[in-house]
């Protein structure tokens, strides 16, 4: 791995969600597996994110409660245009859903006697997404048939092989490849760290971006069912994973369609204290209950639970991430 590029250039940037705005929740979903591309302290967050191929390091703080407000401050090496930094907003508001309206989803929240005291304590949480589609897709691959302690080590070892270090605000953080970077790298070599049979998806996912076949834009425009049909065309790419891409990184609400095995256990817990309950009741209970919103719902209540994780020992969940 090559000496950490260091960004010295700064700007600062305001950006104001729509409210009512929670940060925490919107920026540190503690369900996620760590990982060294982006970091969350109370009120702050870091990240890399590129912006026309240039890498630029963004530590973000939350400066308003009643009237949101985001203070972003870029860094970055070389100069930045203004053409540039409208393109960094827009993709934040995108990518964080700054400007979702959650008014309807709010009211519906009410109705639920049982869990809406965790609803209303994660009000204004976005469902957001730090990466780019590609960024999502590589990570999507890497969760596949594996325990969250084997996809750690796999993303960790790429990083350190493929990745790019960044340092930025006396801190350090890797930047995903870019597709192209990819074409030069045989299947073996990624074997070679350990990542199995997910570097044919790997090599292949990569190939496509690089060709162009995937237009990320373009699919952030369909709708659900059109960009489904989309998404299932890519190689390697199953139900579970287009549910995860579909929710994240393309914001659509009514995804609560597929429930994976290990999914299933963890949602019997927490919406009918059992073991096991049969993946179809619980899709059909919370659709019935939230609608096109069912999703969004599941994920309120969901990273809730992750969030107690983090000051609690929680028998049965660490059973079933096996972190």
């Amino acid at each position: 791995m090559t000496k950490a590029i260091a960004l010295t250039h700064k700007f600062i940037v305001t950006v104001l969600p729509k409210p009512p705005f929670n940060f925490d929740g919107t920026f540190h979903k503690p369900s996620h597996f760590p990982d060294k591309l982006s970091e969350w302290e109370q009120e702050t967050y870091w990240q890399t994110i590129r912006i026309n191929s240039q890498i630029v390091g963004l530590k973000i703080e939350d400066k308003g409660i009643e009237k949101p407000k985001l203070k972003v401050t870029v860094y970055f090496k070389r100069n930045i245009s203004r053409d540039d930094i409208e393109a960094l907003k827009n993709e934040l508001v995108w990518r964080f859903q700054l400007d979702e309206d959650l008014s309807e989803f709010i009211q519906l929240c009410k109705r639920d006697r049982r869990f809406y005291p965790v609803l209303r304590k994660w009000a204004g949480t976005r469902n957001s997404c730090a990466h780019s589609l590609y960024e999502l897709l590589i990570i999507t691959v890497l969760l596949q048939n594996a325990t969250i302690r084997r996809t750690v080590l796999m993303t960790e070892a790429l990083l350190e092989r493929y990745g790019t270090k960044i340092k930025f605000g006396g801190k350090e953080f890797f930047s995903l490849w870019k597709p192209k970077e990819m074409n030069n790298v045989s299947e073996q070599d990624l074997r070679d760290l350990k990542v199995g049979y997910r570097a044919k998806f790997i090599k292949r996912l990569s190939r496509d971006f690089s060709d162009g076949k995937i237009d990320e834009p373009a699919l952030r425009k369909m709708d659900k069912d059109a960009a489904k049909k989309e998404l299932m065309k890519l190689y390697g790419i199953g139900p579970e994973s287009v549910r995860i891409l579909l929710f994240e990184a393309l914001h659509h609400y009514d995804t609560f369609e597929h429930i994976a095995p290990w999914q299933q256990k963890i949602y019997s817990r927490l919406f009918y204290n059992k073991p096991l309950v049969p993946a179809n009741k619980i899709r059909d209970d919370i659709k019935k209950a939230y609608g096109k919103y069912a999703m969004l719902a599941v994920h309120y209540i969901w990273e809730d639970v992750f969030w107690k994780r983090k000051n609690q020992h929680i028998g049965w969940l660490e059973k079933e991430i096996r972190l």
